[in-house]
């Protein structure tokens, strides 16, 4: 059996929407986390500790990752509809700009991650 090549392409939206979730939280974490480094690190691996968990299996293309991917989405995706719906001040327009992005690599991902766990081989 060959691996389909709409599989390829829904395995390749799923994981760089995995790694621009990451960077848009250590993003976060950066600008408007603690000034110094340790803290900053700490506070980036509680937030993204949930995706932390399945990244080998994500990468190797697992069925069961990327159900989890989608159960893991669905926490990070009622935190920024909840952030986003906040509103905010015009100085935190750099902070809306990073959410809409997340809230875009979330949504794609979980699209994603649904078609490529229905069609991986088994």
């Amino acid at each position: 059996m060959s691996i389909k090549p709409s599989y390829s392409f829904y395995h390749f939206l799923s994981v760089l929407s995995y790694f621009t979730l990451l960077f848009v939280m250590l993003y976060g974490c950066i600008t408007f986390g603690p000034d110094q480094l340790a803290p900053m690190l700490v506070l980036w691996l509680l937030i993204s500790s949930g995706l932390l968990l399945i990244i080998k299996g994500l990468c190797q293309g697992k069925k069961r990752s990327y159900i989890w991917y989608c159960y893991i989405l669905l926490m990070y995706f009622t935190f920024n509809v909840v952030f986003l719906f906040a509103g905010g001040t015009p100085e935190q327009s750099s902070a809306m700009l990073h959410e809409v992005i997340a809230m875009v690599a979330i949504v794609t991902g979980f699209v994603a991650a649904i078609m490529a766990s229905r069609l991986a081989p088994a």
